[in-house]
């Protein structure tokens, strides 16, 4: 609840401090004084935006502050540790908002930087403002389905729009699916193509090199044929270097009989004969083995040509055929199982379709049973504001899809006069009736709310006499349950509240400035007396109010 609000150089307050208590707190003064600039205040310290002209003319800036008092279930208390913003045990939940000459806004929660969003976070659980033209936000659609929904278990809600959202992903996975596959039958002809010409190569790693090795052997054997024979017969023929090695021994030898400094020499020469007649040995075998195959040559040939062909044609080098043919075969069969893929995403579909309808169609049945609740309690509510026999309905019927909201349209329906037919509230409501049936609404709504404090600004225009009074007792009632702050201008409706506040403004020295004051009683009947007689105070309308204050529940 509101326990203190502060205000420094905003609008037309120099500085102003007003505690609040329990139960029903009647906002009263003379039109202009500014009754509304406290519910401006508490908007702004819940997070509404701001801007430079509301600092007071002469200032630099204009300081909001409140003190708050949470009940022991409120929802704010896990926000507030969540957000590392809680206080103390014990201390009052501080709230204050600076706004400069320049535009700009700096925030506080419990003595720490926040930001405007979070004190409009944190005010959801904190206030419910109703003002003086929530009846003409009732005409629409979209609102009239929301608040009907207020009524209405959030799951349900929150169920549907999970749902719908899932069904939505599925249906774009779907015709993304589908796009791919239209649009892949030109590739898939291509790869198909592609992978069927090197399927019947059949490439294989490392296959081109060794290929290319072979036939070069082979394409240049008989070359290599002769050179060994030519070889063999320098090695081993009667004059050949065998022989001549054999007779430059023999002579060394018998000269190293005279000179022993020949024997190394010797030795080396001895060893290379060896070796030559190895190398002559290995060379005779190889020029065993070498048979030329005119066949294989021509198989070696066509292979590698065609290796060069697809290489050429795919624009690689043909010892990477082997893993080009792998990508081409793994697109492809990505490509075919898009058909697979299609027929997956299609039952995903159809199951988060079903299962949209399913959530879709609990939150119809809630909505139709909130919605008679509703009906009689806001006709019953009409019967009570001057609208006898009027008659409201809420109307729930199929929308032609799905949405993120439901599978419903909801029309609220007013009949005004007996024996008529509803029609839709936006076509058939006076001014006058619409501001009734807007409160009506408004204090229905209201018994639902969990916040401490409900704050009414003028929702009592446009009526009048009993009917006023009428009003005055509801908002009484909801007193009992929460704080309400009501600005009004009806006298009926003041006198119903458990404490009265008076705005006045004041003009010296060229400045106009508005203070708040609380009244006491003998004040209160003076504050009626003008609600009722104007700013001329009679005996008779001082007999009015204080006839207003003693009535029951007054």
């Amino acid at each position: 609840m509101l326990r203190l609000i502060h205000i420094r150089d905003f609008a037309i307050v120099d500085e102003l401090e007003l505690e609040l208590d329990d139960g029903l707190n009647a906002l009263t003064g003379e039109t202009g004084a500014g009754k509304s600039i406290l519910v401006d205040v508490v908007g702004l310290l819940l997070g509404d935006r701001a801007d430079a002209s509301m600092v007071r003319e002469g200032a630099e800036q204009a300081e909001l502050g409140a003190e708050c008092e949470l009940p022991d279930n409120s929802p704010a208390h896990a926000w507030l540790a969540e957000a590392g913003l809680a206080g103390e045990d014990g201390d009052p939940l501080l709230l204050r908002r600076v706004l400069t000459r320049q535009g700009k806004s700096r925030a506080w929660i419990n003595g720490r930087p926040a930001t405007v969003t979070q004190l409009r976070e944190l005010g959801q659980w904190l206030v419910d403002i109703h003002g003086q033209h929530a009846h003409q936000q009732l005409l629409g659609r979209d609102t009239q389905r929301a608040w009907l929904d207020g009524f209405v278990e959030a799951p349900l809600c929150h169920a549907v729009s999970t749902a719908f959202q899932q069904w939505r992903e599925a249906r774009s996975a779907l015709e993304k699916a589908r796009a791919e596959l239209a649009e892949a039958g030109d590739r898939l002809d291509l790869l198909r193509f592609q992978t069927g010409e090197l399927a019947e190569l059949a490439p294989e790693p490392d296959e081109y090199p060794e290929l290319s090795t072979e036939q070069s052997r082979l394409a240049h054997g008989t070359e290599v044929l002769q050179a060994l024979q030519a070889a063999d017969a320098t090695i081993g023929e009667d004059n050949g270097l065998d022989a001549l090695l054999g007779q430059m021994l023999h002579r060394l030898q018998e000269a190293a009989r005279h000179d022993d400094r020949l024997q190394p020499g010797i030795e080396l020469l001895e060893s290379a004969r060896i070796q030559i007649d190895e190398a002559g040995d290995t060379l005779r075998r190889l020029a065993e083995d070498i048979d030329p195959d005119p066949q294989r040559l021509a198989e070696l040939d066509a292979r590698l040509g065609e290796y060069l062909r697809l290489a050429r044609k795919h624009r690689v080098e043909p010892e990477e055929l082997p893993g080009l043919h792998r990508r081409l075969m793994d697109e492809l069969e990505h490509l075919e199982s898009g058909d697979r893929t299609v027929e997956e995403l299609e039952a995903r579909a159809t199951q988060a379709r079903s299962a949209l309808e399913d959530a879709a169609a609990e939150l119809t049945r809630a909505r139709e049973q909130a919605a008679r609740r509703i009906e009689t309690a806001v006709t019953e509510t009409m019967q009570e504001l001057g609208m006898a026999g009027g008659r409201f309905e809420i109307a729930v019927e199929p929308d032609d899809e799905p949405r993120a909201h439901g599978a419903d349209r909801v029309e609220f329906r007013v009949a005004a006069n007996p024996g008529q037919t509803p029609q839709p509230l936006a076509r058939v409501a006076s001014g006058g009736e619409l501001s009734r049936i807007g409160l009506a609404l408004q204090v229905l709504a209201s018994q639902q709310q969990t916040v401490p404090t409900l704050i009414f600004d003028e929702v009592d225009s446009g009526i009048s006499g009993a009917v006023a009074e009428v009003v005055g007792r509801k908002l009484r009632r909801l007193g009992e349950r929460h704080q309400v702050l009501c600005v009004t201008h009806l006298a009926q409706v003041a006198a119903q509240a458990h404490h009265q506040l008076e705005v006045a403004k004041t003009t010296a020295e060229d400045h106009t400035r508005t203070g708040i004051r609380r009244l006491d009683h003998e004040d209160r009947v003076d504050a009626l007396a003008r609600l009722i007689g104007g700013s001329a105070l009679t005996e008779s309308s001082r007999a009015h109010a204080r006839e207003l204050l003693e009535t029951p529940g007054g």
